[in-house]
């Protein structure tokens, strides 16, 4: 079975229906079993969502896109990822 941050990377791929039968089926296996991984599964296809309704508007500043990357990259290594320490806001 794939671990947490496998499900987090794998999660945008699933939501576009992009996956393979064997990773797709992992996840789901994942999932059925992982309500951490099923709440950020909800939140992705959520965002995802809003995203979709709002294309076209004014884009992200890159500031908060690269902040929003950090967070994501953080997310998708764990709570065992990483020191565990964040930083102050700029």
């Amino acid at each position: 079975m794939i671990d947490c941050p496998e499900a987090v990377r794998r999660m945008w791929s699933y939501l576009e229906r992009a996956l393979e039968s064997t990773p797709r089926e992992e996840l789901e296996a994942h999932l059925d079993t992982c309500t951490r991984c099923c709440g950020e599964l909800e939140f992705n296809r959520h965002l995802r969502e809003m995203v979709a309704a709002r294309e076209g508007t004014a884009a992200i500043p890159a500031d908060l896109q690269a902040r929003i990357d950090g967070l994501l990259s953080g997310a998708a290594e764990g709570p065992t990822g990483g020191s565990g320490e964040t930083e102050a806001p700029a």
